[in-house]
């Protein structure tokens, strides 16, 4: 996240990611986020416009944002502003914990990329530390602290531009594969309280199956670019938020809302990487028997002959195949990320090599 930072304290926010790192312990791999820009008091200076696009790629997020702030005074404003990161924590070395893992940061304002400095902090009210000294860094998978980028922003009357990206690694748990975080709720302290006009893209790559957290509310427009759907399949990771999945053949996600008032932050990822058919989603019916998941790709237990039928055409499914046999295109057609592809043929997909060897391994016990 960004916000105007005093030489002596950091403005204090609620992470996400701390929260989940109390509630997990040593459960997962917690690596880092960023957020919306936002001051410490700001009364004049509005948020109209911002576009956050999200590329994943082999476990890394590609941020890029385009802000647009109107200044309502006629004279310009310059302010210091802070970019926060928290540092790595849960299972990883006390080496990891205190390296700064957000990479390519970069802020552009009239066509200028701004320079900036880094400095760290034990918390998030902490004194800003100089990172000269590697002493000054101590941070640890149960005390860690914060990476803050600083630089000077001048708004001009009337509409400001701000480009800003950067990328970091996923984290995960022992509840999901891949998950990223945005904080967003900092944007209501723009004046106004709002986002006037927000979009989210999200691409994850081609054949995926994810989860974002439904927090734009009713009048947000959920729409895929490219061949995908928003599926009716939802769950809850906790009490308060509901997640909605979403299956991408090719293309993305792209969310879009007027006036809002940010309450939750983003979080989305990958449930399971290997299997469409996860627990969270289908949890009562994996522990029921109805249905068979290729889970990580082993098999531990023993299996029927219709089981492993149901475990190898799983692999074939999540690739869109249109089967012909009646009893497959009913069982596969219950999931709602199931989008049969007519036009596709079995010598066009492409298995990875643990697949074709977990495929391989299934047709031995068929045989």
């Amino acid at each position: 996240m960004i916000t105007i930072i005093t030489m002596k304290k950091i403005t204090t926010i609620i992470l996400i990611i701390i929260n989940a790192i109390s509630c997990l312990g040593n459960d997962g791999v917690y690596l880092s986020n960023g957020g919306v820009i936002y001051p410490v008091k700001e009364t004049k200076i509005s948020l109209e416009k911002e576009m956050l696009s999200f590329t994943v790629r082999d476990g890394v997020a590609f941020v890029n944002i385009q802000f647009e702030f109107n200044n309502p005074e006629s004279k310009e404003r310059k302010l210091l502003i802070g970019f926060q990161a928290p540092s790595a924590a849960g299972d990883v070395s006390d080496s990891i914990s205190n390296t700064n893992l957000i990479s390519n940061f970069t802020i552009v304002k009239d066509g200028i990329i701004l320079p900036y400095t880094v400095k760290a902090a034990n918390c998030e009210d902490c004194q800003l530390e100089e990172l000269k000294n590697k002493e000054a860094v101590h941070f640890s998978q149960t005390d860690p602290g914060v990476f803050v980028f600083l630089f000077e922003v001048v708004f001009k009357p009337g509409m400001n531009k701000i480009q800003h990206s950067y990328s970091f690694p996923a984290s995960s748990n022992v509840s999901f594969d891949e998950t990223y975080s945005y904080i967003l709720t900092t944007g209501a302290k723009w004046a106004g309280g709002k986002i006037k006009d927000l979009t989210v893209k999200i691409d994850m790559g081609d054949n995926k199956y994810f989860f974002v957290n439904d927090i734009f509310g009713e009048k947000a427009n959920w729409s895929i670019i490219g061949t995908g759907k928003v599926t009716n399949e939802r769950f809850n990771y906790d009490e308060d938020d509901s997640n909605r999945m979403i299956r991408i053949l090719n293309g993305e996600l792209l969310i879009h809302v007027d006036n809002f008032e940010p309450t939750k932050n983003i979080f989305f990822g990958i449930l399971d990487k290997k299997s469409f058919i996860a627990l969270a989603t289908d949890f009562k019916k994996i522990t029921s028997g109805e249905i068979v998941s290729v889970g990580n790709m082993t098999l531990q237990s023993d299996y029927s002959k219709k089981e492993l039928r149901l475990m190898r055409n799983t692999i074939y499914a999540q690739y869109g195949y249109d089967f012909n046999s009646p009893d497959l295109k009913e069982y596969f057609s219950q999931f709602a990320w199931y989008m049969p592809n007519p036009n596709l043929k079995m010598e066009d997909i492409k298995l990875t090599e643990e697949e074709q060897e977990f495929i391989f391994k299934v047709k031995e016990l068929e045989e």
